[in-house]
């Protein structure tokens, strides 16, 4: 795949961060919504910023942009995009999709007829058609329909990229990684200096200012991403792209994370998401009242 628009969603109020990490990793911003920013590039870039955003929720690879009046249309548009060049008849299959369209009451429809679509594109092709079904385990593709404009995407990351994979245990109300991120960034702390965490709940705060702190890409730590079951998936390249984020990582950082809660349990799960991420020796753990939260000399900062 050659170049294309790259959209990358974010909570509400992120965009501006959002922005900085994609400039940083020497990519235009195209333009900038109240929950997400547009860049562009190859399916390699995609893949980068997979690895190495802290505050995205989800990198999507424009396919095509086509006009649809309803369903039929809708099929027909779909059809016409080759994906056997996309999507292997033996791979898992994902349709989502946002919808706002007077022809469609129920956005499942839809899916269903994007869905079908590629499958008996695919079945013609091959004479064998994909599974698929609401899991976003294997290839994601994405339908933004609005009026008579469709929108395609591959959505590259699959799973939404808050989703690290250090957090094992469920606690009340956990803030999302990337949202934690982000709060990170607005405070401008980047990885200097001290970091308190009163009130830690599960850790999130603490374990991504551990990963600023080492510089260690949060895409580290995710086994799969929607675009390693795309046909043409670059594993060197991708091998490639793990080392050198590897490399990039630091031991230590001058400064102190300090995190501390006032529930026992809450320190024993943030103990164990803290080293399912790598990061527990960086990390100073207590159980105490807010109050009792120790403030080491130097300044910092404080969430």
């Amino acid at each position: 795949m050659g170049k294309s628009r790259i959209v990358i969603t974010c909570a509400k109020g992120v965009p501006p961060f959002l922005k900085e990490e994609i400039l940083s990793l020497k990519l235009p911003v195209r333009s900038e919504s109240i929950a997400g920013v547009e860049t562009e590039g190859t399916m390699e870039d995609a893949m980068r910023l997979n690895l190495f955003l802290r505050t995205g929720q989800r990198v999507f690879f424009l396919v095509a942009e086509l006009e649809a009046r309803n369903a039929d249309e809708l099929y027909a548009g779909i059809s016409r995009i080759p994906w056997e060049e996309v999507i292997s008849p033996d791979e898992y299959l994902c349709v989502t999709s946002a919808v706002d369209n007077p022809t469609i009451r129920d956005s499942r429809f839809a899916n269903v007829k994007c869905k079908d679509a590629i499958v008996d594109r695919i079945k013609k092709k091959y004479g064998r058609r994909p599974d698929s079904g609401p899991e976003r385990t294997g290839a994601v593709v994405d339908l933004y329909w609005k009026g008579d404009r469709c929108w395609v995407y591959l959505d590259t990351s699959g799973e939404p990229l808050y989703r690290r994979g250090y957090r094992k245990i469920p606690l009340h109300a956990p803030m999302q990684e990337t949202l934690a991120a982000a709060v990170i960034a607005a405070t401008g702390w980047k990885g200097r200096g001290n970091f308190i965490n009163p009130m830690c709940g599960s850790g999130a705060l603490a374990i991504e200012a551990a990963l600023i702190a080492l510089n260690k890409a949060p895409g580290l730590l995710r086994k799969n991403f929607g675009f390693m079951h795309l046909r043409g998936f670059n594993r060197p390249s991708w091998n490639t792209m793990l080392q050198a984020a590897k490399v990039q990582v630091r031991k230590s950082f001058p400064g102190k994370i300090i995190a501390t809660d006032i529930d026992p349990q809450a320190i024993r799960a943030s103990r164990q998401h803290a080293a399912a991420a790598g990061v527990d020796h960086l990390i100073e753990f207590g159980v105490g009242d807010y109050s009792a939260t120790p403030m080491p000399e130097g300044g910092g900062a404080v969430i």
